[in-house]
């Protein structure tokens, strides 16, 4: 405060001294609207007589702070919806202290700065502040809002990474579970496979017969009632105790659903075997209640739960049958050649392992995962809208036939094969090529990508490549042939066997050769002797500026050069396989895109497209990713998710397009049964509330459960057609 009032001081004795040499005219005093009239707006404000007096009499007084003629910099204001001058909130902060100032001097002081500061810099503090209230709200003001899918996106990004840790918790427990528990020899696990597929398929055609039984009388009960004597519709003994004894009859022999059953209750899963002893209680209850009341007006609905559980039993043969293809090919074949691995790149082949194929196969489906969440809630929902049916309409008498018709529809007859069936598919048809995916989880990690690598002897087994001719120029043909032969080896090249079998007819013998390098244009060179040897196409010859013969007609020959001399051409013949073409057109119809990793620089998009007539449209990376992908497909694979005995592109091909059509049928089949579950507990829910039960009789419900169950059939039959 002390600088503030020697500024002040110091300009009101500067205007006293301006002003003592000024005569004031006769009949006129100074005022300020003299002062602002001779000088303008813009001068400064003059100091008063009073307040010279104030100085002198209190010079310990601190005064308000004037007006300046420099207009100060203006701070940036906040973000207030009201835009109000910076000066304004100085002085308020100023004010919100009380000087110690007569009320004199403040109505002599404080009414003229007030004023000035209205006449002078209205304009201006008004400009700036808004400028800077622009710049410092652009941002926020013009920015526009993120996109819908983008806030979802986020949204789902959040969401996944709350719940990762708890997945990746389970899925390691499972893990060390699989770790400790060891994996018996390929030869056990399929001589338990073949016993249990056995006596599954002895007990599924067993049951087969009651509720095939029950499928028929409904359906003639409903259709075709003139059929059955007039006992039938009249005795509720015979009527309800008959399909009620069927039913008994076929949960008796399908005891391998039950025992599943308990052994999934007791660690806490919640499948399709649990979810099955619920419509067979209801339409039991409904059977002995009917019986009991002796009203025989309508039929039980015991089909559609009878084929429920003889499903149930079906879904466990197809698992069982599925593993017992995968075992017995592993067994037969011994140590695998080849399994299949997900790599950046897509899908390559890589050196085979046992390893781990047991454990991995093991392994639940999605729709069985799902069972374990939504079964529990939709079995809820139907025993909750029974008692809204049967408390608030007052038809408590009708408990059981209303839960048995909302049980029997809402869990749907496809629930038991939408993982098990396709799988079953897919593994018996690749048992005929040579081929086994261990269950949905090694399908899932053979299919996962849309690329497939490729190597030279994919696409050209080895007795598809021969030598067609050879031609030398000014060289000795085994000094021709060691330089070839030498090369091919030090770069791996698949010309190799071919080399070496031109070699052992000369015989003839290895060079050593130092500096060996690939070139981008497609050809290999290295020193040997001190000479340097190039070999390769004919375009990497024309890159390396080695004359080539003008009558050339070689497509797929290989030029070998001696220090920038043309010393020898090798004719190459590649015969086009029929597996490799159909692998070709078979990609092409999945639209899996073909990477190739080759090392030969004649293999080419082009002459793929020559020799197959089949345009699959590949990717050719550049010489250094091809060698990666090539030394890539020469490891050993860290997992045994499909395994491969057999040589050729069709096994590959087969293998990982059959694993993504099976984890797509899966998605699709679990999909549509659980629209279909929905639907039928909606539909059978408004039905019975409007006691409609002429639509809900027993052959209308079976045939609408059938027509659901169709679509898991269909799409499980797509799996082995590609």
């Amino acid at each position: 405060m002390s600088e503030r009032h020697d500024d002040i001081a110091d300009m009101l004795s500067e205007t006293k001294r301006l002003l003592g040499d000024l005569k004031t005219p006769e009949g006129e005093e100074f005022s300020l609207d003299n002062i602002l009239a001779e000088y303008g707006q813009g001068a400064a404000e003059p100091a008063q007589k009073e307040a010279d007096v104030v100085k002198e009499e209190l010079p310990e007084v601190e005064l308000p702070v004037p007006v300046s003629p420099v207009q100060p910099e203006l701070p940036k204001p906040k973000r207030e919806k009201v835009l109000q001058f910076p000066r304004m909130f100085a002085n308020r902060e100023e004010s919100s202290e009380p000087a110690p100032v007569e009320e004199e001097q403040e109505a002599v002081t404080e009414e003229p700065v007030k004023e000035m500061q209205q006449e002078v810099s209205l304009e201006e503090l008004l400009s700036r502040t808004v400028q800077s209230a622009l710049e410092e709200q652009d941002d926020e003001l013009l920015d526009e809002p993120l996109p819908l899918k983008e806030r979802l996106g986020a949204w789902g990004t959040k969401i996944g990474e709350r719940l990762r840790p708890l997945l990746d918790l389970r899925v390691q427990r499972r893990h060390v579970q699989e770790d400790e528990t060891p994996e018996p020899e390929m030869e056990q696990a399929a001589k338990e496979a073949k016993r249990l597929c056995r006596r599954l398929y002895r007990q599924w055609m067993f049951t087969a017969v009651p509720a095939v039984l029950l499928a028929v009388v409904s359906i003639f009960d409903t259709g075709w009632p003139q059929l059955f004597p007039v006992i039938w519709f009249e005795n509720a003994a015979v009527r309800c105790g008959t399909v009620g004894g069927l039913l008994l009859l076929t949960c008796v022999l399908a005891f391998p659903v039950w025992k599943e059953a308990v052994s999934e209750l007791k660690r806490s899963h919640f499948t399709c075997d649990v979810a099955a002893a619920l419509p067979v209680v209801a339409v039991l209850g409904d059977c002995v209640y009917s019986t009991v009341v002796k009203d025989a007006s309508y039929l039980p609905l015991a089909a559609p739960a009878a084929l429920l559980v003889w499903l149930c039993l079906g879904g466990r043969l197809c698992a069982a049958t599925a593993a017992y293809d995968a075992y017995r090919l592993a067994d037969m074949g011994g140590r695998p050649p080849y399994a299949v691995a997900v790599t950046a790149a897509g899908a390559c082949k890589q050196r085979g392992k046992l390893q781990g194929f047991y454990h991995i196969s093991r392994q639940e489906d999605p729709s069985r995962r799902i069972q374990h969440l939504a079964l529990p809630l939709l079995l809820g929902a139907a025993t909750v809208l029974t008692g809204v049916v049967c408390i608030g309409r007052e038809r408590v008498d009708e408990f059981f036939r209303v839960w048995s018709a909302l049980l029997t529809a809402s869990v749907p007859l496809g629930l038991p094969l939408c993982g098990t069936l396709p799988l079953r598919n897919l593994n018996r048809r690749l048992s005929h090529s040579g081929c086994a995916v261990a269950g949905y989880a090694g399908a899932r990690a053979a299919g996962g990508g849309k690329r497939m690598v490729l190597t030279d002897q994919d696409l050209f087994p080895p007795g598809t490549v021969s030598l067609n001719g050879l031609k030398t120029y000014g060289e000795e043909i085994g000094k021709v042939v060691s330089y070839a032969a030498t090369v091919t080896r030090a770069a791996g090249s698949p010309l190799e066997g071919v080399f070496e079998q031109l070699l052992a007819s000369e015989g003839g013998g290895r060079r050593r050769l130092d500096d060996l390098h690939f070139y981008e244009e497609g050809g290999v060179g290295g020193t040997i002797r001190g000479e340097t040897v190039i070999m390769g196409s004919a375009y990497f010859m024309k890159k390396m500026h080695v004359t080539l013969p003008r009558d050339l007609k070689v497509k797929t020959g290989v030029f070998l050069a001696v220090d920038g001399q043309l010393v020898a051409i090798f004719a190459i013949k590649y015969q086009p396989s029929r597996n490799v073409e159909w692998a070709l057109r078979a990609l092409r119809r999945s639209r899996t895109v073909p990477v190739l990793a080759v090392r030969s620089s004649n293999i080419t998009p082009g002459l793929l497209k020559r020799k197959f007539s089949v345009d699959a449209k590949p990717l050719y990376p550049n010489v250094s990713t091809r060698l990666a992908l090539s030394d890539l497909c020469k490891e050993q694979a860290e997992c045994a998710n499909a395994l491969i005995y057999r040589e050729g592109l069709m096994p590959f091909a087969e293998t990982v397009i059959g694993s993504r059509r099976c984890c797509r049928m899966v998605r699709w089949a679990t999909a549509l049964c659980w629209l279909g579950s929905l639907c039928g507990l909606w539909l059978s829910y408004y039905l019975t509330n409007l006691a409609a039960y002429d639509a809900l009789n027993a052959g209308y419900l079976l045939v609408f459960t059938l027509l659901w169950l169709l679509p898991t059939v269909l799409l499980a039959d797509l799996t082995r057609r590609y």
